[in-house]
């Protein structure tokens, strides 16, 4: 099988749809045609070290629709760490109703995240190059988006920490955790159900637990919403 093959289409059709999410046959090429990119970039861009096909649909574009299902229509979106484009880019080609903004501090990535916007003709989705410390300090940014979305980051409060000064009034944050996430203790440690405090603030968590389709790896969608 191959990235973009009508059978690798039908994948992330099919996982797409266990996760409870519709990917129609457009949305499937459009994610294999990113995909694709990703593999001819990689070679001097280090975007992922997912490669192999099947990995690629199921670890990638269907995980990263995960995230889908708690995002309201219309909702202002920041990927931050946005690397080769997930979670952000396969949650802007199923959720055309979101405004999707990537954000990576290599600037080689975000080159690639343009081209591939480009090359798919896609809107309401924009690709910035910068730190989030910095870029929370900047007013077209701080306080502007209705989730800030991750895959990357090593622990929940320093997530928060950065994360927190994007969010407009009501916004919340969403970690993607996978199987062998750093600091899964915190996690485990907590109900799924309840509140902490992060980087000095007071979260409602909520822990959402479910299993990649066909290969069975474990996944935890952490939201934090700011207590009042």
């Amino acid at each position: 099988m191959t990235i973009d093959s009508a059978a690798w289409r039908q994948i992330v059709i099919d996982g797409a749809a266990c996760l409870g999410v519709v990917v129609s046959v457009e949305q499937a090429r459009a994610m294999g045609r990113h995909a694709h990119e990703m593999r001819q970039w990689n070679r001097v861009s280090n975007l992922t070290a997912i490669t192999d096909p099947l990995a690629v649909a199921l670890k990638h574009d269907v995980d990263a629709l995960a995230a889908s299902v708690w995002i309201h229509e219309g909702a202002r979106v920041m990927d931050a760490g946005s690397g080769g484009g997930f979670p952000g880019l396969p949650l802007k080609i199923a959720r055309p109703d979101l405004s999707l903004t990537l954000v990576d501090s290599v600037r080689k990535k975000v080159s690639f995240l343009k081209y591939v916007i480009g090359t798919l003709g896609l809107h309401g989705i924009t690709a910035v190059h910068g730190r989030l410390e910095d870029l929370a300090r900047m007013p077209g940014h701080r306080g502007r988006f209705d989730w800030v979305v991750c895959r990357a980051f090593a622990s929940l409060d320093d997530f928060a920490r950065l994360g927190l000064p994007f969010l407009a009034p009501g916004g919340q944050l969403l970690a993607m955790k996978g199987p062998q996430a750093e600091h899964d203790h915190e996690i485990d440690a907590m109900d799924d159900d309840g509140t902490r405090v992060f980087a000095r603030t007071r979260f409602r968590v909520h822990i959402h637990r479910y299993t990649l389709p066909m290969i069975g790896d474990q996944r935890r969608l952490v939201r934090l919403t700011p207590m009042a």
